[in-house]
């Protein structure tokens, strides 16, 4: 092992000392150590490798870049602050359509750290999900339909660099696995929760899928059926220009508003443009 990944690794265990994986009594410092086992698989540099362990250092802990700067140097510092989330004052939302953004400015290296923490990520919720079920997203802050839709957003942002490193293409497996079950062939598992939006919601029809895709396609069937009563608020002007963006793709139905709101909701969930959806509807 390196010096300086030996460095990193005890410089992370001390502070992230305390600190453990939501909901869970794993210690946090498994969290990057397998970041940085994911990067030395993809042959990434070893800057990069040490940046895996410390990346989360600035979010989570009171350390500093100008402190990892003076231990490590200015290239694990510029990687682990090109993977830090904006200020933490900002809403969930706001943070996370930020990260989006900046996937597009980042450099190869970055990306590789970047695609690495959230891979793990999301194997982390899927072996979960093995243990506990679907109670797993009460552990978030946000609820299974916002965590869907960051990751699938990130997805897209990520395509772009697909030929630079492994393992935005391990990413993409892995959200597979976890919203729908399947490592290829998302397409048709999206097809099967149209026909819970056109066709309606039969529970035999989804217990023997993945679990966070049949708790997906339960709560698609309540979105729908709180427009029917009328029980929920709903973002008319969102569900209009889905009608309007479906009526000038070719779409003439007069989709009820229950309909439109559980494809926009799916729409949301899985980052799908008005031509996906037109297209998983034929």
């Amino acid at each position: 092992m390196h010096q300086l990944v030996e460095e990193a690794l005890r410089f992370a265990a001390i502070r992230h000392d305390g600190q453990f994986r939501k909901g869970t009594h794993i210690p946090y410092v498994t969290h990057p150590v397998a970041v940085a086992m994911l990067l030395t698989e993809d042959r990434q540099s070893m800057p990069v490798v040490v940046a895996g362990l410390l990346h989360d250092l600035l979010e989570d802990t009171l350390t500093s870049t100008i402190e990892i700067n003076e231990r490590f140097g200015p290239e694990v510092a510029r990687l682990v602050e090109a993977v830090t989330e904006p200020d933490k004052s900002l809403s969930w939302e706001e943070r996370k359509r930020a990260m989006v953004q900046r996937v597009h400015t980042l450099g190869y290296d970055e990306v590789a750290l970047f695609a690495a923490d959230k891979l793990h990520n999301l194997r982390s919720i899927r072996l979960d999900i093995d243990q506990v079920s679907k109670g797993v997203w009460e552990r978030f802050r946000r609820p299974l339909r916002d965590q869907s839709w960051y990751y699938h957003e990130l997805l897209e942002a990520l395509r772009p660099f697909h030929s630079t490193t492994g393992l935005i293409e391990a990413f993409e497996t892995e959200l597979n696995l976890l919203f729908y079950g399947v490592e290829e062939e998302r397409e048709r598992k999206l097809q099967k929760l149209i026909t819970v939006v056109t066709d309606g919601f039969e529970e035999e029809d989804w217990v023997q899928e993945a679990p966070t895709l049949c708790q997906t396609a339960f709560e698609l069937n309540n979105v729908m059926r709180e427009r029917y009563r009328q029980e929920s608020p709903i973002d008319l002007l969102e569900v209009t220009a889905l009608a309007e963006q479906l009526r000038e793709a070719g779409r003439r139905d007069d989709f009820p508003l229950p309909v439109l709101s559980g494809l926009n909701e799916l729409s949301y969930r899985a980052a799908l443009t008005t031509e996906d959806v037109i297209a998983l509807m034929k």
